[in-house]
Order: C-alpha cells, then sequence, then structure tokens
C-alpha cells in the first residue's frame, strides 16, 4: 500500500512539474521522508506514464542526453567515521540512551558498506542506469537499429564513469551491433561539468557547488543557526550531550547524522535509512537549510549570486545545439549520451526556463517550494529527442526522468513536441543572458566565508 501511495505521489508531482501548480515541501516529505534527503533522493521507476504520441509522420532519429550518475553513497567518509566514533565511544561510556543504543547497533549493521566507500556508486546505481538504458533502447528501438553510432562521455568522476559504462553495458545487451565509443577526459570537462576549472569562464573561486568563497555562504549559515534545534536529534541519543563536544559542534554532529542516515536510501545493501531518529519537524528544517544551498549555489538567486553560478552552463546547452546541429545534418550519430552531476540538470532548468525554476524566490523562507532539489535524484536524466517527417521538418521533445516536460514556449501544435529551430532560437537567446551575466559579475574574492 505504502508502493501505491508513492506512485500516485510521484506522478502527482511530476503533473504539479508540468503544470507550475504550487507545491508544498513539507507535505511531501510527510508522506515520504526520504525526500528530505535533498539529491540523494532516489530515482522512481514506477508509474512512468505512455509518452505523449508524436504527430503523424514524424519519427525519432535522435536522442541527445544529459544524466547524473547512479544512486552513490554520501560522499564524505569523515561524517561516517566521525557518527561511528562518537557512538561508540558514547556507548562504551554508558552515555546512549536505549535510543541511542538502538541507533548504534543499526549503523553497526550499515557501516561496513560505507567505510571508506563515501561518493562511490552503489548496487542501486548500477541497477538504475540498467534500467533506463533499457527504457531508451526500448522506447525508440528506430533510433538504435543495427550498426547506429552513439558517443559517449563523461566527466572524470570515477561514480560518472561507471555509470556511463552500465549504460552502455545495457545498449549492447539490447543491440550487439551498436558501434559505441566512450570517452572520460578533461578535453570534455568544459561542458560536462562547466562549473569546473575546465571552463576558461570559471575562476577558482567560482569552482564547484559548495564553494568555501561563495557569498552565499554566510546566508546559509545564518538559516542553519536561526533554524536548526540540534537536541531534537542527539538529546534522545544521549544520556549525557556534553561528549558531542568532544567530536565536534552540536549542529555539525547533527548534519552528519542527516548525511549519513539520509543517505543510506542509494545502498541497496542497506535495509533502512534511519532518518526515523530524525523527528519530522526537523527534518524538514534540515531539508531547508540543505535546499537553500543548492537554490543559491545553482538556482535563480538573486540576493548573492546575481546569476553568475547557474550561468555557467550555458556551455552544456551550446554543446547540445552544435551537436544535434552537426549530427542531424549528418546523420553520423544516433545519440549523444553525456554523464556527469546534478548540479548541470539544475541550472539548466534555470537557463531554459522550465517549470518556473528560473523565477528567484522573494524571501529564504519560501526557497523551499520554488526550488524542490529532491526534483534532482540519483540518476536524474533529461533527454532531447528529435523527430522528423519526410519533408525534413524536425521536432523535438524534453524528456525529464523519462516523462514529458513543458517548455516554455509555443507547441507545435502537439502538446510536449516542439519545432527544433524554435528551441534552438529561445535557447540561444538565454545563452546569449547567460554569457551576459558571467561577462558583467565578477567572482568572489578569496575570503573564505
Amino acid at each position: 500500500m505504502r508502493k501505491v501511495s508513492l506512485i500516485i505521489l510521484a506522478l502527482l508531482c511530476v503533473s504539479a512539474m508540468a503544470s507550475g501548480q504550487a507545491r508544498d515541501a513539507f507535505e511531501e516529505i510527510r508522506q515520504d521522508p526520504d525526500r528530505a534527503g535533498t539529491v540523494f533522493y532516489m530515482y522512481n521507476h514506477e508509474g512512468i506514464p505512455t509518452c505523449a504520441k508524436a504527430p503523424r509522420g514524424y519519427k525519432p532519429v535522435y536522442i541527445s542526453h544529459y544524466g547524473r550518475h547512479g544512486a552513490r553513497n554520501h560522499s564524505s567518509d569523515s561524517d561516517f567515521e566521525t557518527v561511528m566514533n562518537l557512538f561508540t565511544e558514547a556507548s562504551s561510556r554508558g552515555l546512549l540512551t536505549g535510543r541511542g543504543e538502538e541507533f548504534l547497533r543499526r549503523y553497526r549493521l550499515a557501516y561496513p558498506v560505507l567505510h571508506g566507500c563515501g561518493g562511490d556508486l552503489t548496487d542501486l546505481g548500477f541497477e538504475q542506469q540498467f534500467k533506463i538504458a533499457r527504457n531508451m533502447y526500448h522506447n525508440y528501438p528506430r533510433v538504435f537499429k543495427g550498426k547506429a553510432k552513439v558517443d559517449a562521455v563523461s566527466t572524470i568522476v570515477p561514480r560518472c564513469i561507471l555509470t556511463m559504462g552500465a549504460f552502455t553495458d545495457q545498449l549492447l545487451r539490447e543491440n550487439p551491433r551498436l558501434v559505441i565509443s566512450k570517452q572520460a577526459s578533461n578535453s570534455t570537462m568544459g561542458y560536462l561539468n562547466p562549473f569546473s576549472l575546465s571552463n576558461p569562464d570559471v575562476k577558482p573561486t567560482d569552482e564547484g557547488y559548495n564553494n568555501k568563497y561563495a557569498y552565499w555562504q554566510k546566508g546559509f549559515q545564518d538559516m542553519c543557526n536561526s533554524l536548526l534545534n540540534p537536541g531534537l536529534v542527539l538529546d534522545p541519543l544521549f544520556k549525557d550531550t556534553a561528549i558531542i563536544n568532544e567530536f565536534g559542534t552540536h549542529q555539525s554532529i547533527e548534519k552528519s547524522v542527516f548525511a549519513v542516515a539520509a543517505g543510506l536510501q542509494c545502498n541497496g545493501q542497506v535495509e533502512d535509512n534511519l532518518l526515523e531518529f530524525i523527528p519530522y519537524p526537523e527534518l524538514c528544517r534540515l531539508y531547508e537549510c540543505f535546499n537553500y544551498r543548492f537554490y543559491c549555489s545553482k538556482g535563480a538567486d538573486t540576493l548573492w549570486q546575481k546569476g553568475r553560478q547557474w550561468a555557467f552552463v550555458w556551455t552544456t546547452m551550446q554543446d547540445i545545439i552544435d551537436k544535434a546541429d552537426s549530427d542531424l545534418q549528418s546523420g553520423e550519430y544516433a545519440a549523444r549520451l553525456r554523464f556527469g552531476h546534478d548540479i548541470i540538470v539544475m541550472s539548466l532548468f534555470v537557463l531554459l526556463d522550465i517549470d518556473g525554476y528560473n523565477i528567484p524566490a522573494g524571501q529564504p523562507s519560501e526557497v523551499k517550494d520554488v526550488f524542490r532539489s529532491y526534483d534532482f535524484p540519483m540518476s536524474l536524466n533529461v533527454q532531447f529527442v528529435f523527430y522528423r517527417n519526410n519533408a525534413g521538418d524536425v521536432l523535438v521533445r524534453m524528456m525529464y526522468n523519462e516523462r514529458d516536460m513543458a517548455l516554455p514556449i509555443p507547441d507545435c501544435g502537439t502538446p510536449y513536441y516542439y519545432r527544433w529551430e524554435d528551441l534552438r532560437a529561445f535557447a540561444l537567446k538565454r545563452i546569449a543572458l547567460a554569457r551576459g551575466i558571467i561577462a558583467s559579475t565578477e567572482a568572489p574574492p578569496k575570503v573564505k566565508r
């Protein structure tokens, strides 16, 4: 029954995204606490609706894709160690409550598959990619027929390379005759991860998403200080919370417990994610804080970033346009597959003005509902699927996590299908805007905030 309810919730969320309906993030978290894990939320393969039919006479001919790596462990090994060391030491001194001992007992079961594996692709991550690749092949068999050529590129991060391998391996299982080239190189990082120093627009103090020099870091910490109440999580676990000070601040330990608990949903070798040890009100506040960090870093924030961060993603969209123009003309490649990270798709949504992600929140307290980082889950992907008729006219649709996504331009008369010339012109205008933002703003000074 819970699975059916979550499928219905997921479908309602997708429908709300497509129609721009207001959403209540805290209510969505209440119905599915895993959403509080922000970008650790798991890709939903259940209940994918039937895709909208193409207009008469149009056939799929080409796919341009950008996918996030599959499910991974929480990236910080130090959080795994800090939580284990603190609770183990507290237990040895008799300072854990019965609830604290239960947390430690269950965490000890998970720890062996987490220790030393921070950021690693998990078994569930592989499974996600197999399913997405299988669906892509069976949804568009005409694109992948015979000895069709497929170009796959990945960022140089191991989990992304393994993701690319899993995806392309599945395509070859479906059609062993496919000709697939694979590459992971610094030479492609400028558009696969435009927030890296491989992009010449990016300065050292711009790099990454959780940049210690970013202006918004102070706003993020102020929000954490004003909203979070670590005692709600820690007091029920410890008889004497003074021991926590030996391992960090109460807030830093609460964040570590949250990160470990929320991330366990991504590892199929772990039976539970321990989120039940975080009371719902505090779970919502933790989500609100970390969600705000993603919004400030890669969303439409104008208070701190002035658009400078999301604007770097213009290189990704330009690559999609340039290769589509070339491939549609030459017919050489049937598909272009790109494998990278969630933050690129976040910013791509801002660049293309999708689902209101281009509209900045009025106040920090409004961010949680207008920018929802759990909408960018593990194995997040966008697929631009191109169709052509006998007259040579080209249409394109955008699939978001294998579901039709409306774009902010007039369709061709059939919902979700757009003339490539219209989408291309719109995207180039947005690219020009992004490049203007970069030219008119400066990187933060080298001052840790």
